[in-house]
């Protein structure tokens, strides 16, 4: 009895291997292993996919990058010219007129490459403010600067698939389609105006890297958030 049962559990073990074994063909014939040389050419790829997005994320319009300064940037072909202002130089006539022929745009209105702490930061771009019945316009274009953004840095990470009067609130934004490159970051939104029922769209360019030095607030900005502090708590008294 003793060796029928050393038998029985030879024979069984014996299965169990061979079914492994089984499992363990299937398993390499459907999800075949990566030679030594095929791995490491994976890492070099992801490297290289790494370094130019890197490199893709640090533009930021042009030949102006995150990071410089507005001397540096009015010294790009691209802003060559352009209106300064405290915290934002404006892209120049001409030059802006050129973008919008370039790129085959209906209503864009203005181009504006903005500072935070001496470091550009951001390019914003807005349209005319249109009436409803031009919402299609502002979409027309909205689709022209996501085809063109979409051949340079690949398919959005995000895109409305279709927009409706109805998705728009007074004074309120909402993406349309969203680019993410690294720490660049591209919005597209729509959104409508309060007082007199405009549309319009606006596109920010941002660099979450920037600016990379530590904000010290300004006496003006101390007086403007003790203000602010002030009236929040003096509506919070007045509701009770």
């Amino acid at each position: 009895m003793k060796k029928v049962s050393l038998l029985l559990l030879t024979i069984l073990l014996t299965i169990g291997c061979n079914q492994k074994q089984k499992e363990q063909v299937v398993s390499q014939e459907s999800n075949p292993q990566l030679t030594a040389a095929e791995i490491r050419n994976k890492e070099i790829q992801d490297s290289l996919k790494k370094v130019r997005n890197d490199s893709l994320a640090l533009i930021a319009w042009g030949e102006a990058k995150f990071g410089m300064s507005m001397k540096e940037v009015l010294a790009t072909e691209t802003f060559k010219g352009g209106k300064k202002y405290d915290d934002s130089i404006a892209m120049e006539f001409s030059r802006e007129q050129n973008f919008k022929k370039a790129f085959g745009l209906e209503n864009p209105s203005g181009v504006w490459a903005e500072f935070k702490d001496k470091e550009l930061y951001r390019i914003y771009i807005k349209s005319k403010y249109l009436t409803a019945s031009r919402i299609d316009d502002l979409v027309k274009d909205c689709d022209i600067f996501i085809k063109k953004f979409t051949e340079k840095y690949g398919a959005p990470s995000y895109k409305n698939s279709k927009i409706d009067i109805s998705e728009f609130n007074p004074e309120e934004n909402f993406v349309y389609a969203k680019f993410q490159i690294g720490d660049k970051m591209i919005a597209i939104e729509l959104g409508e105006l309060r007082s007199d029922v405009r549309f319009y769209y606006h596109i920010y360019i941002d660099n979450s890297k920037f600016p990379k030095k530590k904000h010290v607030m300004t006496e003006k900005e101390k007086r403007e958030e003790q203000k602010q502090k002030e009236e929040t708590e003096k509506i919070r008294n007045n509701s009770f």
